[in-house]
C-alpha cells in the first residue's frame, strides 16, 4: 500500500486514521481466525487468514486487505477489544 493512499485512509465509522495493521495485530487476528472466534462487526464467521490489514489504534477496528484492496466497510470489520 503506498504511503500516499494510507495517508489518506480513515475509519469510515469514526473518521479517524487508520494504520497499517503490524505484526502482532496480524497474529492476533489469525489466532482468531484459527480457533474459529472470529466474527465480523456483522455476526458472520471470518475464515480466510490474513496477511494485511488496516487497523484504528483507538477505536480497536481492524478492517482486512484483501488482493491488495482495502476493505473499508464497517459490518465487515473486527472489533478488537
Amino acid at each position: 500500500m503506498t504511503p500516499e493512499l494510507l495517508e489518506i485512509l480513515v475509519c469510515p465509522r469514526s473518521k479517524k486514521k487508520l494504520q497499517l495493521a503490524d505484526t502482532a495485530t496480524l497474529d492476533r487476528v489469525n489466532s482468531l481466525i484459527k480457533s474459529a472466534k472470529c466474527r465480523d462487526i456483522a455476526g458472520t464467521p471470518v475464515n480466510e487468514p490474513v496477511s494485511e490489514g488496516l487497523w484504528q489504534k483507538e477505536t480497536g477496528i481492524f478492517y482486512f486487505v484483501r488482493n491488495d484492496i482495502p476493505v473499508l466497510i464497517y459490518e465487515n470489520a473486527v472489533e478488537l477489544k
